[in-house]
């Protein structure tokens, strides 16, 4: 837990200098460089480390002979580069740490809003430490989360294009394609039924779903429906903490008139999309995992839960804040929480320590 806590405190202590009013324009960036090695190192010189690490370094050789244009090519792409590089698994490992973290950070510094506390919560909402569990997901999570303009400028081929190049990564990212029609720039109640009822017929058509994935997957990794994993519960903690940007939107609707956009709609959609997901799959951790691809977005979503309000709302500042205080921390204690829990992942240790 040590080099976790290092992180997060290394992280803090750059982006307060950073966010400093006299800090030059070079030096803010070259803080953001500085994190964006540090989170890539940290998650590419692992060892051991996420609950599936030794099945992807089993994995790796087969990567390596066995490529195929119709099963996740890019995991064997990137194999062959390890292999020109230093034909090691390790080289593997940190190669997809690199995939998956340094665009999240480059898009974060591009969209130049709020980028300090996005970085922050690319962590506490759990996408870095996610990535060390769900290899092959958080590297297709990425490049959804690339494609984010798309989005929100209604380019529907380029994003059909980024989610056929997310799937290179992991299959299940093609289910995101429908995605373009309900992340928009408008929320009604019709919207919202229509989503609740498809969390309720997920939540109890679970056989379909396997059977969906394992269509798409075409035999290769499944998951045996009847397993722990398929049929776990997922921890009802992580369902609430997932679900309150919404539940923060929805309490003080009435301050975000004044910051409608296309980019707050169209980010609202997919944070409440998440939310319906979170609830749907919350009898299975193997079909949670989904989640990831739309977790993501809440990076950029959160910090416009917050805004500089007018004079009118300025009475419930005090309110407002106070949920940024709880939202904050809750995603810190579910952090903390998470990374303890789990064996693989509390205890860290460096590759060069095999």
């Amino acid at each position: 837990m040590a080099v976790y806590f290092s992180v997060l405190l290394i992280l803090s202590f750059l982006f307060i200098f950073s966010s400093a009013e006299n800090c030059q324009p070079v030096v803010r960036r070259l803080t953001y460089v500085c994190a964006a090695i540090m989170l890539t190192a940290v998650s590419g010189f692992r060892y051991m480390v996420g609950t599936d690490y030794m099945q992807y370094m089993s994995n790796y050789y087969r990567y390596l002979t066995n490529f195929s244009v119709f099963s996740q090519p890019a995991l064997s792409i990137v194999a062959k580069t390890s292999s020109f590089i230093y034909d090691d698994y390790a080289t593997w490992f940190f190669l997809m740490a690199v995939i998956t973290v340094v665009p999240v950070i480059v898009m974060i510094v591009k969209r130049d809003k709020n980028v300090e506390l996005a970085i922050i919560l690319y962590l506490l909402i759990g996408c870095w430490h996610f990535s060390f569990n769900i290899v092959k997901q958080s590297a297709a999570a990425t490049v959804l989360f690339c494609g984010y303009n798309f989005l929100k400028e209604r380019q529907f081929r380029q994003w059909c294009l980024i989610c056929l190049l997310a799937a290179t990564f992991h299959v299940s990212a093609i289910l995101m394609l429908p995605v373009y029609f309900l992340a928009d720039n408008k929320i009604d109640k019709r919207r919202i039924i229509i989503l609740i009822l498809a969390a309720f017929i997920i939540r109890f058509s679970y056989d379909k779903m396997f059977y969906m994935i394992a269509f798409l997957k075409r035999g290769e990794g499944l998951v045996d429906e009847y397993s722990a994993t398929a049929n776990q519960s997922v921890n009802i903690f992580r369902v609430i903490v997932n679900c309150m940007p919404v539940i923060v939107y929805f309490v003080f609707r009435r301050v975000y008139e004044e910051v409608k956009s296309s980019d707050f709609y169209c980010l609202l959609n997919l944070s409440l999309l998440n939310a319906v997901l979170n609830i749907a799959s919350m009898g299975s951790i193997y079909l949670n995992r989904i989640c990831c691809y739309t977790n993501i977005f809440n990076v950029f979503f959160i910090p416009l839960l917050f805004p500089s309000l007018k004079p009118e709302y300025k009475k419930m500042k005090p309110m407002l804040m106070t949920a940024y205080m709880i939202v904050m921390f809750l995603y810190f204690v579910f952090w903390a929480y998470d990374l303890y829990k789990g064996s693989d992942t509390v205890n860290y240790y460096w590759i060069f320590e095999r």
